[in-house]
């Protein structure tokens, strides 16, 4: 049951993760077009796309982590 519940909870995760960089993209549109060159908004883009692949990979150790955890005591 914990199991399912978590996997709900990782699913949910990643739907505000690719949310987040669709609103990045949009935010990156929005500045163009307030004249903003490409260059610039690309730029921009990238810090904040960092900071999701941040979250992720620290999303991606803790499960590693529990997964890890989960396999000893099974033994």
């Amino acid at each position: 049951m914990k199991g399912k519940g978590q996997n709900i909870i990782n699913k949910i995760i990643a739907l505000l993760l690719t949310m987040q960089i669709f609103l990045i993209g949009l935010q990156a549109k929005v500045r163009i077009d307030q004249g903003n060159s490409s260059l610039e908004a690309l730029i921009w883009m990238t810090q904040q796309y960092i900071s999701v692949l941040i979250k992720v990979g620290s999303l991606q150790e803790k499960k590693e982590k529990g997964d890890s955890g989960k396999g000893k005591g099974k033994t």
